[in-house]
């Protein structure tokens, strides 16, 4: 942490200097809280590991910067966060509102045009309302810091939460994936999602089928909820209406998303999508229905006490006939008579239902039970299935939801409102080739929305610190996301030099992935093919990147590329992937000599690299000193720093009450340039006084 002020209420600070005290404190708020969370004992895991738990401990720098300024605009700041985000919450309100209703027409119009959507004045007003509260959402977050930093704070949080429950981050090219696959499934069209080996397809269609459902649902709900709820509040304000819309909407999704959490069998399955793993051997009965052999005895069909019942009933019954002839025999006689009968229907009873055969069982398979229950169904690799069986979907994927489709050996069967069906491939090119995976006829594929869905985008130009839009690296985006804690901020040792590396590993992960496709983006960021770069088995996919990350563990025991070693290179057993990579691995600064790398080019067909080939020395690690950013630091990493105009309000806000020291707005925007001014020319004389003192040290 770097040194602080005692006390500087005589100070008059630029804005900059302001926002950097605020993220100062933040830090060492945080410091204060990860020391007190490790002295807190852990009540469940018993008293000899609390007396005996030890963690690195290093003396917390006090933040004791008093000025009048930092506080005003510390309570400006903290007031501006409560004010904003109620401001974004009311209008993303707004547009899951009209969205609400743009469904409901929809859906109207889907019924009265048997499965085809028409505009008409109702959705076209929706349409434009949508489009105009998202602009000013858009204007809001561009033009206010605080907005922004809100907006892009619950977004980080929606990211650290997928990743805990083992989802997909939702970065832009997911979002827009996911969108297309949902906009296909609601008009009725089944979807084909292809991509290589590790993109995340299977997770995308999974994903994808589980909030078609849920929108389903809630929607279905929801206009069930606004009804009665106006049935008993036909003088509402339009205000009331939107607040009452959203509570219904604010704890429905909160229940489905506990659901998907923590939720029981019956109600999870009613979400999850119907799966069916592909394969060439899969046949038509396997998607359908299968036809088994059963042997069964007639007894099987009810239960013990069925049968007593029946066998008591006979018994009275035969007693109730022939009540005059045992009266005019003994009773002991009479007893033993009873007796005798009892034991000869019981007898009766249990030949009549001995009888043992053979009987053909027809049990549902996954595609018939998610049309008949109105279910998502995913086919997993669709195009290793042969085509011959893949034929027998064709009237199911032509029908509209509502209409009734043929099945072979079962009939006409009504397909159910939720029906939706995404299958999943993976796509070979001239250079890669999936074993076992079959051409799509072209008029079965044409049936499909066919989405390509594959890797991250990434630049693959310049460091971290250079880079004029970091929104627009997805992959970094997700690799940070990997590393946070709960509330989104990070621990890691010397931040910079670390940072940096992350993203040079983000860089290198996409490089072998745009080779592996088949694709490279130069510096000139022109797509093209090149013939002599090719991978053949080993990719930087998603799944591997984070298993690198896991190994690493924020630099705990090892470095970056000890873990990328460890992790992914050794493990590569086709030689020339491995040759590439590690060449690859050079060129974006690791395995550096100095660290004690030394790796080697080799010919095409060599032998693959062991580990103590490319091992100069021993290995040996220290870790650097363990450093929190906030948030704050985090945002301005993943989304980039944006400049924004001066605020106004807070201009105003941060003038002084006291006749001696109060100050003018424009008296502060006038110092606030020269204290900038002042520090720049502090720069340059610093910089030429280091280089005055080193001309005088070389003579």
């Amino acid at each position: 942490m770097t040194n602080i002020y005692e006390n500087h209420n005589s100070h008059i600070p630029s804005i900059k200097e302001l926002r950097a005290k605020y993220r100062e404190e933040k830090r060492y708020i945080l410091e204060i809280k990860e020391k007190e969370s490790m002295e807190k004992s852990i009540d469940k895991e018993g008293s000899f590991f609390n007396t005996f738990r030890k963690y690195e401990f290093e003396e917390i720098e006090k933040f004791n910067y008093k000025n009048e300024y930092y506080s005003r605009y510390k309570k400006y700041i903290e007031s501006e966060f409560i004010s904003k985000s109620k401001e974004i919450a009311r209008i993303k309100n707004c547009i899951a509102y009209e969205k609400f209703f743009l469904e409901w027409e929809r859906k109207l119009i889907f019924d009265k045009e048997n499965s085809f959507l028409k505009s008409n004045p109702a959705t076209r007003y929706r349409v434009d309302r949508i489009k105009k509260l998202e602009e000013e959402l858009d204007e809001l977050i561009t033009k206010s810091e605080i907005a922004h930093i809100v907006y892009n704070k619950e977004k980080l949080l929606d990211d650290i939460e997928n990743q805990k429950n083992k989802k997909l981050v939702n970065v832009d090219y997911v979002l827009d994936a996911k969108n297309k696959v949902k906009s296909s499934l609601k008009k009725g069209v089944p979807v084909n999602i292809i991509g290589h080996l590790g993109s995340g397809k299977t997770a995308l269609a999974t994903e994808a089928a589980v909030e078609f459902t849920i929108e389903n649902m809630i929607q279905e709900l929801l206009e069930k909820k606004m009804e009665e709820w106006y049935l008993n509040n036909k003088n509402a304000s339009f205000e009331e209406v939107l607040s009452a819309f959203e509570s219904f909407n604010t704890s429905i999704r909160k229940r489905y998303k506990e659901i998907l959490i923590n939720g029981k069998k019956e109600d999870l399955e009613k979400i999850q999508p119907l799966f069916i793993s592909g394969s060439h051997n899969l046949s038509y009965e396997d998607m359908f229905i299968e036809k088994t052999l059963s042997l069964n005895s007639s007894f099987s069909g009810e239960d013990f006490e069925y049968y007593l019942n029946y066998l008591s009933e006979n018994f009275f019954d035969w007693i109730d006939n022939h009540q005059k002839e045992l009266e005019e025999i003994p009773s002991k006689e009479e007893f033993q008579i009873k007796v005798e009968i009892w034991k000869s229907l019981s007898d009766l009873l249990v030949a009549k239902n001995s009888a043992f055969g053979t009987e053909i069982k027809k049990i549902e398979k996954e595609i018939l039970i998610a049309v008949k229950e109105g279910r998502p169904v995913i086919v997993d690799e669709l195009n290793a299935i042969a085509m011959q069986n893949l034929i027998a979907l064709n009237d199911i994927l032509q029908k509209n939801i509502g209409s009734t489709a043929y099945v072979t050996g079962i009939g006409p069967v009504k397909i159910k409102r939720g029906f939706a069906f995404i299958g999943t491939g993976n796509l070979s090119t001239r250079l890669v080739s999936y074993e076992g995976t079959n051409e799509l006829n072209p008029a079965f594929k044409s049936r499909f929305m066919t989405i390509e869905y594959n890797y991250l985008p990434q630049s693959l130009i310049g460091s971290l610190y250079d880079q004029s839009d970091n929104s627009k690296n997805e992959l970094f985006r997700v690799i940070i996301t990997r590393l946070l804690d709960g509330e989104g901020n990070l621990h890691i040792g010397n931040p910079r030099k670390t940072l940096d590396e992350l993203f040079r590993f983000a860089q290198l992960s996409r490089v072998t992935q745009n080779v592996f496709m088949g694709k490279w983006k130069d510096a000139g960021d022109e797509e093209s093919t090149l013939n002599e770069l090719e991978l053949k088995e080993s990719v930087l996919s998603i799944r591997n990147i984070l298993h690198i990350l896991d190994d690493w563990n924020l630099g705990e025991e090892k470095d970056i590329d000890l873990a990328l070693w460890d992790s992914f290179i050794s493990s590569i057993t086709y030689p020339d992937d491995q040759s590439y990579i590690l060449s690859q691995c050079l060129r974006f600064g690791f395995f550096a000599e100095s660290e004690g790398w030394k790796v080697k080019t080799k010919s095409i067909g060599e032998a693959t690299t062991t580990y103590d080939e490319i091992r100069t020395r021993p290995y040996q690690y220290t870790r650097p000193k363990i450093e929190i950013l906030s948030y704050l630091d985090v945002l301005d990493i993943i989304f980039g720093k944006k400049e924004f105009k001066e605020d106004e309000a807070l201009m105003e806000f941060l003038e002084l009450d006291s006749e001696n020291d109060s100050i003018s707005r424009d008296d502060l925007q006038k110092l606030d340039k020269k204290i900038r001014k002042l520090e720049y020319s502090k720069d340059i004389m610093d910089y030429l006084y280091k280089e005055r003192d080193g001309e005088e040290n070389e003579r």
